[in-house]
């Protein structure tokens, strides 16, 4: 089909009849000899003139009564040596109910500041009625209701979303802060009860069992709870720098009596003592970044 309106096209152009200025001429005319009411129909358009000019041709913000503009093809330019060879081809589509329709557009031609402007002949499209007046005449009332489909309803969804999003984002400027801070507080409770269940639970076992090996992990599992709590890397400090970490003696001698069981590699009576120091010590770690996160 799109070739045969090309074909039809490049055969109307040759044998349009020439207007009087011969370095400039539109030609328009229909594909089609006649149109139903809201039916597409092609209107060509063509036009000649000087290589040195621009023509402008009509969009869809132009003027095409009785017709409606739908939509258009542009045909690729040719040239020779002195002129310029343009082409469209409109889509058209008419609502009037008139028995012979007519139709004449004009092209613009620009050169330096002046302004030509040329009208193609008037073409006519004749209008093919499906109902004519005998046959109103001879319609009888037989309407039946038809049950159509609901259209769902989507710039309502839209604007309920668009409320919730509000909403929430209002929500979240409110109360934003306060909801972050008891999420963080919930984790780190969370996180603190595990580390507190999981040291009674070696603890518990080495009390059953006196091996050194669980006297290490159990140091290696506070550091690494350290490092999240105080989130620096507390899990690759040596004693000696743990204790000028926070700087207590308490936890100075406590720490020194762990290593001496360690890396000597006997318990001592107070080595159970030590590891409630150490338990002791981390709960008021956590109240004191409990008390960060709250403001308190």
């Amino acid at each position: 089909m799109h070739k045969l309106f090309l074909l039809l096209f490049s055969f109307i152009t040759l044998t349009s009849v020439a207007q009087t200025d011969t370095s400039h001429y539109v030609r328009g005319s229909f594909i089609e000899d006649s149109l139903h009411i809201g039916e597409n129909i092609h209107f060509t358009l063509s036009a000649k003139y000087p290589k040195d000019q621009i023509a402008i041709f009509p969009d869809s913000s132009s003027h095409y009564f009785p017709f409606e503009y739908i939509n258009k093809k542009y045909v690729p330019t040719r040239t020779d040596s002195l002129f310029a060879y343009d082409s469209v081809i409109y889509v058209l589509a008419s609502y009037e109910v008139i028995n012979k329709q007519f139709l004449s557009v004009p092209v613009k031609f620009i050169f330096q500041k002046d302004t030509q402007t040329l009208y193609s002949i008037k073409d006519s499209m004749l209008l093919k009625r499906l109902v004519t007046e005998q046959s109103e005449r001879d319609v009888k009332a037989d309407a039946v209701l038809i049950a159509t489909p609901e259209e769902f309803n989507y710039p309502y969804l839209i604007a309920i979303i668009a409320s919730g999003l509000t909403i929430l984002f209002l929500l979240y400027k409110m109360f934003g802060d306060i909801l972050l801070t008891r999420y963080r507080l919930f984790i780190l409770r969370r996180a603190h009860n595990k580390f507190i269940k999981h040291y009674d639970d070696l603890v518990k076992e080495f009390n059953d069992t006196n091996e050194l090996r669980l006297v290490e992990q159990i140091i290696t599992s506070w550091k690494n709870y350290l490092t999240r709590l105080e989130d620096i890397p507390i899990n690759t400090y040596t004693t000696k720098e743990l204790i000028h970490l926070f700087e207590q003696e308490e936890l100075e001698s406590t720490l020194q009596s762990i290593d001496r069981n360690v890396y000597g590699g006997m318990i001592t009576t107070d080595i159970s003592d030590s590891l409630q120091v150490i338990k002791r010590f981390t709960h008021r770690r956590f109240q004191t970044r409990r008390r960060y996160l709250t403001g308190g």
